[in-house]
């Protein structure tokens, strides 16, 4: 019987810190940028002047990536490099909402806008625009 409870604790326990994780993360890229839906992220993207940012490694990059986009691993932001205008709009896209946060704080600290930075929520696998093969 212990050791039954003592599973069931464990995968609470995981899934509580798996939730407050994306919780987390969520949150964060919240404050630091404008999350939006595949759809909104793409008329946006058609309609206005931005720099398409992919933070994504440069394999996934080379792979496909969103037309216009720019590869810029998530690794630059941190080190100040990203070598963006403040002055139009920011859109970032990865796979996961981890790197794209993290790339949304640092621009943040570095003095961006927030509401100029946009966020694709769900990652690039949402994305239904023009994209390389």
């Amino acid at each position: 019987m212990n050791l039954l409870v003592s599973v069931i604790l464990v995968i609470v326990l995981w899934i509580l810190f798996a939730g407050g994780s994306w919780l987390w993360i969520f949150l964060t890229a919240t404050k630091t940028g404008n999350l939006v839906k595949a759809d909104e992220f793409a008329k946006r993207i058609t309609e206005e002047n931005g720099q398409i940012v992919d933070v994504r490694e440069l394999s996934a990059y080379k792979r496909s990536h969103i037309m216009g986009a720019r590869s810029i691993p998530s690794v630059n932001f941190t080190q100040g490099k990203s070598g963006l205008r403040k002055d139009r709009d920011i859109f970032l896209y990865d796979d996961r909402l981890k790197e794209v946060t993290r790339a949304s704080k640092s621009l943040k600290k570095q003095g961006y806008d927030k509401n100029k930075i946009f966020i694709l929520r769900g990652g690039y696998n949402q994305y239904q625009g023009k994209t390389t093969k």
